[in-house]
Parts: structure tokens; C-alpha cells; sequence
């Protein structure tokens, strides 16, 4: 089955349990979920995983008697999907005025910075 273009925010949720944890169990990812996010019970996370699995937004294999799930789009899949949909519905297509936007509601640290400064320049030197 396809996958969805754009996850809820639950399944988000679980897509980066699972990014960070690949091959995890329904434990491993209602742990994760409990730490990082807020308490939700075992068999709503075990319930979205199954369902989640039905729409080809993860897959499954077993480790025994247990089952153990993975992301099947990657995280910079996912993420690209959601920016290119919040600058199509808010700035008007403009990934650089959601960028600017984005920057703008920020504190970066100076290695961010750096790390912006670095694309910025790969940027112009594309266009030279």
C-alpha cells in the first residue's frame, strides 16, 4: 500500500520513535513516546502501530514472539513533505520566507549559525 503523504501527528510521533530506534518493539516505542512526549497507553501505541503498518507507514518482522518496527519513509522524506506543504498553505510557496520566518522566532546557538552560514555559501556557489 502507499504511503501517506503526510503522517497525523500521532503517527508522526511514532515515525520518530522509530527513527531514532529502528527495529523497535511496541515496548521500545511506548517508552519512547512516555519519555518524550506524554503518557499514552500500550495498546494505543500498539493499536497506531498496527495501523500505521496497514498504511505502509512502517513495516514489521518478527524477533521471536515479538514483532519489531521500522520507518519505511525516512525522516527527511517526512520532513520535506510537511515544509513544501507549510509554505504552499502559508507563504505562498516561499520555502525562503518560512525559513526567515522560522529563523526569526529562533535563538540558534553559534554551530547552527555555522551550519547556516555553510549553506548560504553552497547556495551562492551554485548560482556563480
Amino acid at each position: 500500500m502507499a504511503v501517506d503523504p503526510l503522517p497525523s501527528d500521532a503517527e508522526l510521533r511514532i515515525l520518530q520513535a522509530l527513527w531514532e530506534q529502528p527495529g523497535a518493539s511496541v515496548h521500545d516505542v511506548h517508552d519512547w513516546i512516555c519519555t518524550h512526549e506524554r503518557a499514552l497507553s500500550y495498546t494505543t501505541v500498539l493499536t497506531q502501530l498496527q495501523r500505521m503498518h496497514k498504511k505502509g507507514l512502517v513495516k514489521r518482522g518478527r524477533d521471536g514472539l515479538q514483532h519489531r518496527y521500522s520507518s519505511v519513509p525516512t525522516r527527511s522524506e517526512v520532513e520535506a513533505k510537511l515544509i513544501h506543504r507549510l509554505s504552499n498553505k502559508a507563504f505562498d510557496g516561499s520555502a525562503v520566507r518560512l525559513a526567515l520566518k522560522a529563523l526569526g522566532t529562533d535563538q540558534p546557538t553559534g554551530e547552527e549559525l555555522d551550519e547556516l552560514q555553510r549553506w548560504l555559501d553552497a547556495q551562492k556557489d551554485q548560482h556563480d
